[in-house]
């Protein structure tokens, strides 16, 4: 006979020892300058602790690097830049006011209280140099770095770095209105773990996407300061890549401050060289997606996911244009779900469930060689198809960026990335690869 005895420290057995997000606020007051959870993640792992720290190093030194540029330019407009026929870069510093949005009950993170932000960005404006930049009121592009702190019991603070484009809706001399888009990448300082972390679950890992969508209103106050306010969503998710993930929705009202220290004349404007007219009317739209999820079981396995994708285009002129698509995907873990709970009497009857067939119209939206395409869809098909489905609808954002047409074709290959929600809850993030004709 064999006996086993295994001494724990009392350490170990102390409750108090429990990763505690108050314990670690007040060590961080305590050390400045210390990131307030990186003594407590991967205990086991130092290699995995120190990449940790190391990311949240770079990103706050990415904020004072953006922060230094943002004086410099200060200092340039004080000394009195003179104008020039291009057009300048801009800083621009926003502060959010936002709020944790509980949008299903069954999340356990605080929610309903006051957020607040911070972004500093960098937006460089188009003037008309492509004919299509003129069509669509000279839109701007831009890239900011943005900073929530949704706080003890909401997952900490939240980082992201996020490219983004700013459509004009209407504009005079002094006044703008505009929509902005923006995606990129998140950071969570403390997501869902199960055994240091089981009581915040709307996201369950680091690196996150961050989607962002503002509608501002600009006022002109000089030739060089500029004055924003507005509404915005933020959303924070990582597709269902790793469990659990509610995701994050922050709804805020935000006022920003811009500055330009070389600023442009009107004449730096380039009118359209000829109408925005469809040169023809009907196209097409192929394409292929994979995605990599967890599905249902937290810290369970991953399973593949693909899709294909037939979409027929009406042009509404060259830079808009109308879609109606056939969608199919195959979740292999549906199929092993119905397996082992019963849900199917054989392999054939639960691979036939895992497949999942939607009609979606949609619209997509054009800004050069990049598209942004959104859908609405709806599953269709026979009982035997479309099993354990969220919803019996979806809504799917897609950016595509096309590459040049094939020499003596007109087929244009593209790539791209979607996101697929059902309601406010993302189901997957999909890498994309097609062709448009």
């Amino acid at each position: 006979m064999q006996i086993n005895v295994t001494i724990y420290h009392p350490a170990a057995l102390n409750p108090t020892n429990l990763l505690d997000g108050r314990k670690h606020a007040r060590s961080h007051r305590r050390w400045p300058g210390v990131h307030p959870f990186a003594c407590c993640r991967h205990k086991a792992v130092p290699f995995l602790c120190r990449l940790d720290q190391l990311a949240y190093r770079i990103l706050r030194r990415l904020l004072v690097s953006l922060s230094l540029v943002a004086a410099y330019l200060f200092v340039s407009v004080r000394a009195g830049a003179q104008p020039v026929d291009t057009v300048s870069l801009a800083v621009e510093v926003i502060s959010h006011r936002a709020f944790l949005w509980k949008h299903t009950p069954r999340l356990t993170i605080r929610a309903g209280h006051v957020v607040f932000g911070q972004e500093v960005g960098l937006i460089w404006p188009t003037y008309g140099r492509r004919i299509w930049e003129a069509w669509r009121r000279y839109p701007l592009w831009g890239i900011s770095l943005c900073y929530f702190r949704p706080g003890v019991r909401a997952h900490g603070e939240a980082w992201g770095i996020v490219p983004h484009l700013t459509i004009p809706l209407w504009r005079s001399r002094s006044w703008l209105t505009a929509f902005r888009i923006g995606t990129g990448i998140g950071y969570v300082t403390h997501p869902y773990d199960s055994f240091n972390n089981p009581a915040e679950n709307a996201i369950g890992s680091y690196w996150n996407n961050l989607t962002q969508f503002q509608l501002g209103l600009t006022c002109r106050l000089t030739r060089s300061w500029r004055l924003r306010a507005g509404a915005a969503l933020t959303h924070l998710s990582n597709g269902a890549a790793k469990l659990p993930n509610f995701g994050i929705n922050l709804p805020s009202c935000f006022f920003s401050i811009l500055c330009s220290p070389v600023f442009f004349r009107r004449e730096a404007f380039l009118p359209a060289s000829a109408p925005n007219r469809a040169m023809r009317r009907f196209g097409m739209l192929i394409g292929g997606s994979f995605a990599r999820i967890e599905y249902a079981v937290v810290d369970g396995p991953k399973y593949a996911v693909w899709g294909a994708s037939l979409s027929g285009l009406f042009h509404i002129d060259n830079l808009n244009r109308l879609t109606f698509s056939l969608e199919s995907e195959y979740n292999p873990a549906v199929a092993e779900f119905s397996l082992l709970t019963g849900g199917a009497l054989n392999v054939r009857a639960a691979r036939s469930g895992a497949v999942r067939l939607a009609l979606a119209p949609g619209a997509e939206f054009l800004f050069g060689p990049i598209g942004i395409h959104v859908q609405a869809g709806i599953y269709a098909g026979s009982s035997n198809i479309n099993r354990y489905v969220a919803a019996p609808w979806y809504s799917r954002l897609t950016i595509r960026s096309y590459f040049p047409a094939l020499p003596n074709v007109s087929i244009r290959p593209w790539v791209g990335i979607s996101l697929k929600a059902h309601g406010v809850n993302a189901e997957l993030i999909a890498l994309q690869l097609g062709v448009a004709y």
